[in-house]
């Protein structure tokens, strides 16, 4: 990202509710301790190595606050990510993942300010589509809805992905049936 559009995303949405505004931004380094207690990842390697890739401009992690508390999280890989899908490569998008909100926050429209963001990185970067892969498990359903909602349309799937995460505690083994939903402006 250039100096002033890195800028312009850094003016990311915001929401005043009667308890505390909202604020969603790229991850920064002073944020990772707090990030990691309030967000727990798989593994605390995991959200310093994404805030090394977005430093060499390969993603952008979104984080959404609560004040001093993270509430949310998402982030869009770029083509010159490692993890770049091949279904974002099929597409030819960007490539959002890990779009997650606290229980306690969500249906208030956390989701959607995480989303905006990452698409406005995205448009920073000249893409003209965003994709995501997500569960078509009944788990998923809110999910689905609200990236239809937002204009998301289905692109290819159903298809079956499985990995194995290095957890801090051992291996994860995680898999599911997805669907690949593509939004272009």
């Amino acid at each position: 990202m250039t100096g002033s559009s890195r800028s312009a995303w850094r003016a990311s949405p915001r929401c005043r509710s009667a308890e505390v505004t909202l604020e969603v931004r790229p991850l920064t380094a002073s944020e990772l301790e707090a990030l990691g207690r309030g967000l727990p990842s798989w593994s605390s390697s995991e959200y310093p190595r994404r805030l090394l890739a977005q430093s060499r401009n390969q993603m952008v992690q979104a984080v959404a606050w609560g004040g001093a508390e993270p509430v949310g999280r998402g982030m869009v890989l770029f083509a010159e990510h490692e993890e770049y899908s091949a279904s974002a490569l099929r597409e030819d998008c960007a490539d959002v993942r890990d779009v997650f909100v606290a229980p306690n926050r969500r249906r208030q429209g956390v989701a959607r300010m995480i989303m905006a963001s990452l698409e406005e990185a995205a448009r920073e970067r000249g893409m003209q589509r965003v994709g995501l892969a997500v569960s078509l498990g009944d788990e998923a359903a809110p999910a689905r809805a609200l990236y239809e909602h937002l204009g998301y349309r289905r692109a290819h799937g159903p298809f079956i992905s499985s990995a194995t995460l290095a957890g801090d505690d051992g291996p994860i083994a995680v898999g599911a049936v997805l669907t690949y939903l593509v939004r272009q402006w």
